[in-house]
């Protein structure tokens, strides 16, 4: 048993090689004593102080030294492998416990342990030896923050999808609300002056020495008046507003004879009156059938009083009803020295101005009907009796192309009359009326017209401003698209000296038209002239509706 021990057991007394072999072994697992072992992620507690020895105890102690003889000089034990084996490892992170106190104490300064160490890859102590790894323990790490360059670009990526997504939107919203926005209405603005000046004094016309007289040139203006503004009877100048209000309600075309109307009882049944007071009549008589032209030329020609009666009762159902609407002309028509009583005139509490006279007639002229009426000289019966004829004897001469008589013994003799002049080309229609003469007829007031006609007719003159095909006028589309106009016909301005005339434009622009189309005309005073497209007109387009700024 003890023999198979020793085989088994390695002789403690063996060879030097194999005493090193087992010292070599065995040192592998040996910590220094003396070297700092503290890891830097280690709290380390600082040993005690050792209690200081007092005096005469530190001298007895140095003399027993000195008195004891000195021990040989041993070598230490070699521990036996089995031993080794057996011995309990000590942690090596495990810290040395404080000095018991007793025996001697060296004191030892602990190093700075703030300060950066190097570590060394091997420790030893005595017969161990270790491998040493300093490095601290690995920290949690902390999420990865992305690079501030990827993240600046990321974020910037997002915003310029956002700032485009954005833009597109508001330019989607902007060309559609150009696209749906109405395109502004075409306008014409002139070139050339806009007013024309006549140089001179302004004529002096040959007024009436009574009553009140007014002279007015169509387009122009009023070129004088006399004798003041004081209402005055009118006797059957009055006929001109029962003629104007009845075709205002029962137009009637040009060379149209119009409805046949039968004549009403009553109307028969005054005629005797009327012939006993010396009134002008037509001499109805009861179920006479007339057509409407035929009744206003028996009222505008030969003044018939019965007739203007009938057509009243025709239009309104009465005379004083129709009355009535004579008077809210007068007043729409802004005749404010106006007031009628009766449809004929007859009633000496119809009364007026010249001034007043003047703009009804200018208004009656406008209806072709009405001008073709006043034109004529006779009275042809559609029974077919003899002609007879009308009062105003000055038509057909000094471009006299209608009017209207009247006279009574409270009225004197009243007269209103229209005439036409071409100067240098251009059409003017003179409006005038001459009332309160102090004579037995109306032929008083027709002569005093005669020489008022005349006069006015050498007061025009002309003055042209552009020639045939010269650029006037343009036509712009309100997005910048100017469209330049020719005049078809030369330009010219009738006036009288002292006058200043407007020049301006008659009519709507198409918004879209041919080249050399007449799309408009400049009007001047009495002057119209047609106005041609010098290239051709188009809508906006597109691209213009969209870069339009206003």
């Amino acid at each position: 048993m003890d023999d198979a021990k020793r085989e088994r057991e390695p002789s403690a007394s063996g060879s030097g090689d194999e005493r090193e072999s087992a010292r070599t072994a065995t040192t592998e697992f040996r910590i220094p004593a003396k070297v700092d072992l503290t890891r830097p992620d280690i709290p380390v507690r600082r040993p005690a102080e050792p209690e200081e020895t007092p005096p005469e105890e530190r001298a007895e102690d140095e003399a027993a030294t000195e008195e004891a003889p000195a021990e040989p000089e041993t070598e230490p034990e070699e521990t036996k492998p089995e031993e080794a084996e057996a011995a309990p490892q000590k942690d090596p992170t495990e810290p040395a416990p404080p000095p018991t106190g007793t025996g001697p104490t060296r004191i030892e300064r602990l190093p700075d342990l703030t300060a950066p160490q190097e570590q060394p890859a091997v420790r030893s102590s005595g017969p161990w030896t270790v491998q040493w790894d300093g490095t601290p323990p690995a920290a949690v790490a902390a999420p990865e923050a992305p690079a501030p360059e990827e993240k600046a670009e990321g974020e910037g990526g997002r915003t310029w999808l956002v700032v485009l997504a954005a833009a597109l939107v508001l330019v989607a919203g902007l060309v559609a609300g150009q696209l749906v926005r109405p395109v502004p209405e075409p306008t014409v603005g002139l070139t050339v002056d806009p007013s024309v000046v006549f140089e001179g004094q302004a004529p002096a016309l040959p007024w009436p020495s009574s009553g009140q007289s007014a002279v007015h040139v169509e387009g122009l203006g009023a070129m004088g008046a006399s004798g003041g503004s004081a209402s005055t009877p009118t006797a059957s100048v009055a006929k001109v507003m029962t003629a104007y209000v009845y075709l205002r309600d029962h137009p009637l075309k040009p060379g149209e004879p119009g409805p046949v109307m039968t004549v009403s009882p009553q109307a028969a049944a005054e005629i005797p009156a009327r012939e006993r007071r010396g009134e002008s009549i037509l001499g109805v008589t009861a179920d006479q059938r007339l057509t409407q032209r035929q009744a206003l030329e028996a009222l505008m020609v030969i003044s018939a009083n019965d007739v203007a009666h009938e057509l009243a009762r025709w239009d309104a159902g009465s005379s004083p009803a129709f009355v009535a609407k004579m008077n809210e002309t007068a007043r729409s028509l802004g005749m404010t020295g106006t007031r009628y009583t009766d449809p004929s005139g007859y009633d000496s509490g119809t009364v007026s101005t010249a001034a007043d006279q003047v703009k009804l007639l200018r208004a009656a002229m406008e209806i072709p009907a009405f001008t073709e009426i006043v034109n004529k000289r006779a009275y042809e019966p559609g029974d077919g009796g003899a002609p007879r004829q009308g009062g105003n004897f000055l038509l057909g001469q000094h471009g006299v192309v209608g009017g209207k008589t009247g006279y009574t013994d409270e009225a004197g003799g009243n007269f209103v009359f229209a005439a036409r002049k071409e100067v240098e080309g251009v059409q003017t229609l003179i409006v005038g009326a001459v009332l309160g003469q102090d004579t037995a007829s109306a032929a008083g007031a027709v002569d005093a017209a005669q020489r008022l006609v005349v006069a006015a007719q050498e007061a025009l003159v002309a003055k042209t401003i552009a020639p045939k095909g010269a650029r006037v006028a343009r036509i712009e589309d309100g997005l910048g698209d100017r469209t330049p106009l020719r005049a078809a016909a030369p330009v010219t301005v009738v006036g009288w000296p002292g006058l200043t005339v407007q020049v301006g434009m008659d009519g709507d622009p198409p918004r879209e038209a041919d080249a050399g189309a007449r799309v408009t005309a400049l009007t001047a005073g009495a002057a119209k002239v047609p106005l041609e497209l010098v290239r051709t007109l188009d809508e906006p387009s597109v691209f213009e509706r969209l870069t339009r700024l206003g």
